[in-house]
């Protein structure tokens, strides 16, 4: 959208595969209207265990020192 191209003129100029890009671009939509928005975790609460759960399916649960979380995330 930012650069005003029709889908396959971009992907003509970007060397991108249109099927792949009309995969992508339709998995992007379906995330946008699953995710929510960020949420706030309460510093109070350092050592409890946090998980996230992935529209399909797919759980991670973090289960240490907050603190130490945040400084991986900001690594990344």
């Amino acid at each position: 959208q930012q650069s005003g191209l029709s889908k396959k003129r971009y992907c003509e100029e970007n060397g991108v595969n249109e099927t792949t890009f009309y995969y992508w671009f339709s998995r992007s939509k379906e995330n946008d209207a699953a995710s929510g928005s960020f949420i706030s975790i309460d510093k109070a609460c350092r050592n409890s265990a946090v998980e996230v759960i992935y529209p399909n399916g797919v759980r991670i649960k973090v289960d240490t020192d907050l603190g130490l979380l945040s400084q991986l995330i900001r690594l990344y």
